[in-house]
């Protein structure tokens, strides 16, 4: 789950900060085109809002879908994503966050036999390029999240699990330097430093298996492909819609 936090982090971040100035509907747009080409799930959007002036960027749910298979609803979402960006650093490599406010995020874990939904989400993208773009660092001087839940649902295996578990809010502080920022999966094992144990906790509480609690750990590398491509491919975009306008 923790490049599957981050890729959701690094899609908003990325789709504000290199369409900074264009319109909140092309944002918008942009993260509702992008992510379902890497994701290969649909990802939709309530509204983003954007203050080029104040450096804020806001995102109202955001909701990405199920891999086929698994059923409707969502495999995550969160009711908010608040961001305060220093402005002079956007169209950098080393983009500087004062802050970050997480509201409600929701991961939904599914298990039909010995598959999981975040196992048939990594087959899914996993022809794209692995790798990450060298030259792009943030850094995030506070990460708040509120409200983190999940839910595990298994079926047709050695035992049945529905459970939703609240997991305790968290903020993290310091991700990076001013002269310095971390890589997108340097910052999604911050994140998951916090978020593991307690998830952990979660499924002991519930009394699910070992091996229940493994497909949950292993959901934590299901988007590593995805992140780098997720990036690359919101700044080709953006990069090209400048091209575009400044001919």
């Amino acid at each position: 789950m923790k490049k599957f936090l981050l890729l959701v982090l690094v899609l908003i971040v990325a789709g504000g900060a290199f369409a900074y100035y264009k319109l909140d509907t092309i944002v918008k747009s942009g993260v509702e085109t992008q992510g379902p080409e890497v994701l290969k799930v649909p990802v939709n959007v309530k509204s983003v809002s954007l203050s080029p002036f104040s450096g804020t960027i806001g995102v109202n749910g955001l909701a990405i879908g199920q891999p086929e298979g698994f059923g409707d609803g969502q495999i995550a979402s969160l009711e908010g994503f608040d961001m305060k960006v220093r402005t002079d650093t956007l169209f950098s490599d080393h983009i500087i966050i004062d802050e970050i406010k997480v509201e409600a995020p929701k991961l939904d874990i599914r298990a039909k036999g010995r598959e999981t939904n975040f196992q048939a989400l990594q087959k899914a993208i996993g022809m794209q390029s692995s790798s990450e773009p060298s030259n792009m660092t943030l850094t995030i001087k506070k990460m708040t999240i509120e409200g983190p839940e999940i839910a595990v649902l298994t079926e047709g295996g050695m035992m049945n699990v529905d459970e939703r578990i609240k997991l305790a809010d968290f903020t993290i502080t310091d991700l990076g330097t001013d002269e310095k920022g971390l890589a997108p999966s340097e910052i999604a094992r911050h994140v998951m430093a916090v978020l593991e144990p307690q998830i952990a906790q979660a499924l002991i509480k519930v009394q699910a298996s070992g091996k229940l609690q493994d497909l949950a750990k292993d959901a934590g590398g299901t988007l590593e492909k995805g992140i780098g491509s997720l990036v690359g491919k919101l700044k080709k975009k953006s990069d090209e819609k400048d091209e575009d306008g400044n001919n």
